[in-house]
């Protein structure tokens, strides 16, 4: 309910300042696209990094509205995550509870001096023990850092450096088979991930998260954008 949303989302900036050294908030839009379903989830993610103790910390408060469709039924996600920060090249979801799988992400804690244009590497960092897909070992990546370019971001225009990530498992992989009767699967067998990050402060602007099934089907099985709002 959305009286509910608004008292936990007052809970959290209020008590989070006293229990440690907390930083600003940063408030994402949030879309998620599916089979034959566009634009079936929207909403906001709001996360505030805090030190407690000198562990950092991720608190991510998501409250995203699904209309009904191919994923779930017509409901709201409204919940906070806290989560221990892993800095650099990190792929996770942000998750309720102790759901398996959730809002898929990666690389919100970087610094853009360390991967400058031209960088490549196939060392990502899966932070996602119980995931379905992204559990599996047999994932192979590619991280590019491909250009500087100018990025309108909420009316203004940014400079930020353009970012993209590839990402593989074999179909024969146990949990990455097509489904004989569909002739595609719904498993993640593949993910592209194009990122771009204020080349100022490291932000990430905004993020295009797709998926796809098993290879070679290649059917786009979801696709999550962010947007920094704030």
């Amino acid at each position: 309910m959305p009286y509910l949303h608004t008292i936990r989302l007052i809970i959290l900036l209020l008590f989070l300042p006293v229990m440690g050294q907390a930083t600003e908030d940063l408030k994402y839009s949030y879309v998620h696209d599916s089979i034959g379903d566009k634009d079936d989830a929207e909403g906001d993610v709001t996360f505030r990094t805090l030190q407690v103790d000198g562990v950092m910390y991720e608190y991510a408060h998501v409250n995203i509205k699904w209309k009904g469709g191919f994923f779930k039924s017509s409901i709201t996600d409204d919940f906070i995550q806290k989560k221990e920060i892993k800095n650099g090249l990190v792929l996770y979801d942000i998750v309720e509870g102790d759901q398996k799988k959730g809002y898929s992400v990666f690389a919100r804690h970087i610094q853009v001096k360390d991967y400058p244009v031209g960088f490549e590497t196939k060392k990502i960092i899966k932070d996602e023990g119980r995931h379905p897909a992204f559990s599996d070992y047999d994932w192979i990546f590619k991280f590019e850092a491909k250009n500087v370019e100018n990025i309108e971001i909420n009316g203004q225009i940014r400079q930020a450096i353009h970012t993209k990530l590839w990402g593989s498992r074999p179909t024969s992989t146990t949990n990455c088979q097509s489904l004989p009767s569909r002739g595609f699967s719904t498993s993640t067998g593949e993910i592209y991930v194009e990122t771009w990050f204020d080349l100022d402060d490291s932000k990430l602007l905004k993020q295009e998260f797709t998926k796809y099934g098993c290879v070679p089907s290649r059917i786009i099985v979801s696709k999550e954008t962010w947007v920094l709002k704030n």
